[in-house]
This record gives structure tokens, sequence and C-alpha cells, in this order.
């Protein structure tokens, strides 16, 4: 019946109560709501823009900030964004789209036919899009499933890649620094398949090793933070450090500070397979060769896999990066300044192969390209426009497909989880409603003390119960409770038949005695002896499900609930039954049971998120990691991860909850009012 009649509505006064409560009810909504929309837009969002705290990403409308998060993606850093686009920007939404000219666009077009002509070296770029602020992105995915198909096996990948690993998770891409010094383009597995992955990738998805870049942000602004002490140094007028350009022959000694820093960065910091050597220093390098292996010319053939005769045959090869040894003999004589004469040192890289494809295609001399530096901001920017709705998909689906990927493939953790949440709500529907049936049922005079004793342990929480727990369940003396319980069991039974008439309240007693007894002295003897438990008849129910059900079978709040709602139920149901003969299990099963599934439906929603939910105890008490649940994998996970996984792994956890709740809904709702007609 409504509080206010259909009248009562016409009144002005109750349409305005109404206004109030419904915008009251509102105002309630959005504060749950708005909550929500952070946590969900947090998990779709990624380190270029999850600091923004709108309840809506964006990126999904707005395409300057899908820009931004493109670049970050592609380059991963914002040092590497700064170096590669070279711009300054001190923070990702900072970063706008660039104003593109006739030429900017007439140049990246040219830039972009010279990259799909294809043959370009190995070390002239990298993968992007691989992996940004611990995230694995689309190219890093396909380098794990690459490393996957090639070993198979964990055991294989391990063995191949030389370290250790527990799960699939903790592969990840080489360090792949092309144009530094330290990097010698290693023969190893995983910078194989790196290769493999990065041949096949579209040259949209490729990050170009730009030596212009590198060395205007590795090496000169490290030595002049800003422009204008640049400018002094060298007697420049430049407007920015996008307008460095690292020279291809040294600079005349007439630039002075320009040939020394042209001469450090070279000889100390750029990586040799970017560094040409002239002919006129060969008997320069064959003598640094020979006095570096002592004249053995049979050592340096071992090591650099070659077959000269004798040191004055000694050439470089071809691709230098293709074997290791070679890469460091040719790197100490660079950086020996006495060795080797710096009029032989040219650096060659995709700048310079972008001048020679130019005159090709004009048809005149290199010498005639004017150098400028490579038009990489203007070339990602049209790279980027055909991309806008896949990139909006990748970006909304990254992190969940990490957190999928990491729970699916990560230990048994969804096995486990749904082992543990059936085990838990099974046991829940059957012990705590077995209680609350004897205690309505039977009605003993202890009745409401042990229902009070049941509602004392909500007032402790289960962290004060963890440690008990643990040491229970270290030394769980099961063999002394199953003596115990039967000896307990024999002594009443046999003193029952003995005295019928007697004190039941001595019979129990006795046999409760009897059983202590048995259980204390008797039960660890026979099972030390005949079951090789250890003294005291205890084992051990850590990593078991067990330890994970057993904890939280009976539940004082459950049994309270339950034992009300049975009270409600028609006692002539029962007195019917018991006219057909029906015995206690039947009316327990029957009659109980039917009758009561709104309420269990409720204990077994609150049973599963418990168990669903479970954490500390679960870690505390489960030390293996093929037992543990799906929360502790994700705690793990979250442990490493980046904030925007941290909110996709919530919303996926949340999702079996509210499954359960969805689809039960309407038996649950029933079960939260107690029935006033049976």
């Amino acid at each position: 019946m409504a509080l206010i009649s259909k009248v009562g509505t016409r009144s002005l006064k109750v349409r305005f109560l109404y206004g109030v409560i419904f915008t009251i009810l509102g105002i309630g909504s959005i504060t749950m709501i708005y909550p929500l929309l952070i946590m969900v837009s947090g998990a779709i969002k990624s380190d270029a823009d999850y600091s923004r705290g709108t309840p809506l990403p964006n990126y999904l409308w707005n395409d300057d900030v899908l820009w931004t998060k493109y670049v970050q993606s592609k380059y991963t850093t914002l040092l590497a964004g700064q170096a590669v686009l070279r711009r300054e920007f001190d923070n990702w939404w900072d970063l706008t789209p660039p104003t593109i000219t006739d030429a900017d666009r007439a140049a990246a077009d040219e830039f972009r036919a010279f990259r799909a002509a294809g043959n370009w070296p190995l070390e002239w770029y990298t993968i992007g899009h691989a992996e940004t602020a611990r995230v694995l992105a689309k190219n890093g995915r396909t380098y794990r499933r690459a490393i996957q198909q090639r070993f198979g096996t964990l055991e294989e990948a391990s063995r191949g890649l030389g370290f250790r690993m527990t799960s699939w998770s903790g592969v990840s891409m080489p360090l792949a620094a092309f144009t530094e010094r330290r990097f010698l383009f290693p023969e190893t597995p995983d910078l194989q398949v790196y290769c493999d992955v990065k041949a096949k990738l579209p040259p949209a998805d490729w990050a170009t090793c730009d030596l212009d870049a590198t060395f205007a942000q590795a090496y000169c602004r490290s030595q002049w933070s800003k422009i204008k002490p640049y400018n002094k140094a060298h007697g420049t007028n430049l407007a920015s450090y996008r307008d460095v350009l690292l020279s291809t022959t040294p600079p005349p000694e007439s630039q002075k500070q320009s040939r020394e820093d042209w001469e450090k960065f070279v000889r100390q910091e750029l990586n040799v397979a970017f560094i040409r050597i002239d002919d006129s220093a060969l008997p320069a390098l064959r003598q640094f060769l020979s006095k570096k292996y002592f004249g053995k010319i049979d050592e340096l053939n071992r090591l650099w896999e070659s077959h000269f005769a004798s040191f004055d045959d000694v050439v470089l090869p071809a691709r230098i990066i293709d074997v290791e040894r070679p890469q460091s003999d040719v790197a100490a004589f660079v950086k020996d300044a006495a060795a080797c004469p710096l009029e032989a040192l040219s650096i060659y890289g995709p700048r310079q192969g972008f001048e020679e494809f130019l005159a090709k295609k004009r048809g005149v001399a290199v010498s005639q390209i004017d150098a400028k530096s490579l038009p990489t901001e203007v070339v990602d920017y049209l790279d980027f426009q055909p991309q806008k709705a896949s990139l909006r998909w990748e970006f909304a689906t990254r992190n969940f497909t990490m957190v999928l990927s990491y729970i699916l493939f990560q230990g048994n953790g969804v096995r486990n989880t749904i082992i543990f949440c059936g085990l838990a709500v099974l046991t829940n529907l059957l012990v705590n409603p077995l209680a609350a049936y004897a205690l309505s049922r039977y009605k003993p005079p202890t009745a409401y003390t042990i229902l009070l004793f049941c509602m004392c342990t909500m007032a402790f929480p289960s962290e004060v119960t963890m440690i008990p727990s643990f040491l229970l369940l270290k030394r769980f003396p099961l063999v002394p409770l199953f003596v115990g319980f039967g000896v307990s069991v024999l002594v009443t039974w046999i003193l029952h038949k003995m005295a019928p008439k007697g004190s039941v309240l001595a019979k129990g007693i006795f046999g409760v005695g009897a059983g202590i007894a048995a259980g204390w002295w008797l039960a660890p003897v026979i099972g030390h002896r005949l079951l090789g438990t250890s003294p005291d008849g205890s084992i051990s129910l850590l990593n078991t499900f067990w330890a994970l059900v057993l904890p939280g079978m009976a539940n004082g709040f459950s049994i309270f609930l339950l034992k009300g709602f049975f009270d409600s139920l028609p006692r002539e149901l029962y007195e019917a039954a018991d006219i057909d003969g029906a015995n206690e299990w039947t009316k327990f099963w029957l009659i109980t049971m039917n009758l009561s599934k709104p309420i269990l439906a409720v204990l077994a929603l609150g049973a599963f998120t418990a168990a669903y939910a479970e954490f500390l105890m679960a870690l505390v008490i489960i030390p293996d990691p093929n037992m543990w649940t799906l929360m502790v994998w994700l705690y793990q996970m979250q442990a490493s991860a980046h904030q925007t996984v941290v909110y996709a792994s919530l919303v996926i956890a949340a999702i079996p909850t509210m499954l359960v709740f969805v689809l039960c809904q309407n038996v649950i709702m029933r079960g939260l009012v107690v029935p006033t007609e049976k």
C-alpha cells in the first residue's frame, strides 16, 4: 500500500515533496556513479592522460588528445618524445598537433616514400608501440607471442633467453638502444625475435633512429640546457635545438666548438654502426689491431669469424653489426684519437640515406641537397590520421588485455578461485542451515546463549583471528578430532543403551569427556604409528583448499539470520510431515530448504563475495603460488603495474560479483524481506 494516495498526489505540496525526494535521491546516485565512472575511465587511459580526473576519456572524441596518446604510446617516455619530435614540452598534455605547411607536407611525403622503398638497415629504426609506462602495447604483445611460438614452453624460453621466468608476463623486449655506443647488437635469441617482429611491422610503427635528435638531446642539451648559451658557445643564431644538426663529416677547424662536440660525440657516444671509416685509415686500423692481438692473426680470425692471411689483409666487414667482436674493436679504434684520424670518420644514418634518396630522385649530387632535420613529427602525424579508429580501440582495450592475459596465463588463479568459491558456497549452504535448523526445530534451553555467542563473533575482525587460524591450520589436529568425535559418539550411545532412563546431560558430558581424553592421548599415538603423522597427531593443511574453506564455513551471523527465518516457517507443515512419517532429513531438505531459497540466495551471494574477495588470509595460508587465488595474483600484478592497469584489474574483478547479482537479483531481493505469507 502506498504511503500517499493518488488523491494526495494532486496537492502541490505533495508534488513538491516528491520533487525534493527525487532530487535528493538523484544527487545521492550521482555521488555513487561519479566514482564508478572515474574508475572505469581510468581503466581505459594511459600515462598520457590518466592524471586528468575526467569521468570520460577525452580521446574518445578529441583527436588532439588522441595524438598525444599516440606519441606517448610510440615513444614510451617523455624524454624520448621530446628528442624525436625535437620539441620542448613539460608534460604529455602540453603536446599539441603540429602546424603543417605545404612545404612540411611535401617533405614528409618524400620521407614516407623513402621509408616505403624498404631496405632500411637494421640499426636505422626500432619498434614503436612496444611498452609504455609498464603497460604492454600492441607490438609488445606481438613480440611476446613470437617468443611463445619460438620456444613453446616457459622452461625452453628460460633456457633460450638465459634467465628464469615464472610466467610469460616476464617476457619483455630487449633494450634496443641502437644509437648508443654500449649496444653491440648481440646475436641473442631475443634480439633475433625482435628483428623478425620488426621486419613484419608496417612503416608507421617504425621509430626512426634520428642521429640529429640524439646528438641534440643526449649531448648538446646536457652541456647547454638552453639554446641561448649554445648559440653563444658555437657562434650560431639557432631558434631552438630543433635546428641543431649532426654534420656528416667533421666540421672545419674554424668552428672549434662544433668540431670538438662532433669529435666527442662520434668517438665516445655514437654507435659504430653509424660510423664510416675511410679507406685511408685502414693502415692505422691494421696497426691498431696487430698491437691489440699481439700479432696473432689466428686469434683475430677466431673472434672476428674471418679468414685473413695476415693483418695486412684485414678489412672492415660489409656490415659491422653482424659479428659482435669487430664492433668492440672498431669502437676502441675510433675512440683512440692517437690511432684514428678524425678526418677519416663520417656518419651515415637515416638522414644521410634520405639525402641520397632525394639526390637520386632529383638527378643531382648529394652535396646539392640542403641538410635539414628529418620531418619526423609531420610524418608521425600523417601516419596517425588513418589509424584513429583502431587507436581508440587499442587504447580502450590495452589495459584490460594486459590484465586478462596476466590472470589467464599466470598460474592457476582462475581455476583455484572457481573451486574455492564453489566450495565456500557449498559448505556455507550446508553447515549454517543445519546449525540454524537444530536451534529452530528443537529449541534447546541454551539457544539464545548460542545465538549470542554466534553474534559475538562479529565483534572481532578477521585480522584478529588470522594468526590463530594460521597456527591451527599449520598443525591441524585431524586424527585427534576424528578419534575424539568417534569415541564421544560411541560412549554416549553405549551409555544410552545401558541406562536409557539416565540423565541425558550426564551421558553427554561423560561422552564428551571420553572423547577429549581419547583425542588428547590415544589419537596422537595411533596417528603417529599407523598414519605417519606428527607425534601430536596433527597435519598441515596449508596450501590446500581446506585451508581456504574451513575458516569460513560456519558463520555466526548466517546462523542467526537463518534461525530467525526458519522460526517464521509454518509449524503446520512439519506437523503434517510427522503424520506422513517423514524423517528429519526429509523435513529439513524438502520443506525447510525449499521454502528458504530466497534467504539461501542471499547467504550464497555473501559466501561467494567473501570467498572471491579473499586476499590477505589467502596470501598468508597459501604460500605456494600454484594455489594462489585470483585476488592474490591481482595484488602481485598491481604491485608493479601502472595505475591505469590497477583500475582495469578492479573493473574486471568486479564483473563476476556484478553478474551474479544481476542474474539472481529477483531471488536475492525476495530474501532481503522476511516473507509474511507462505
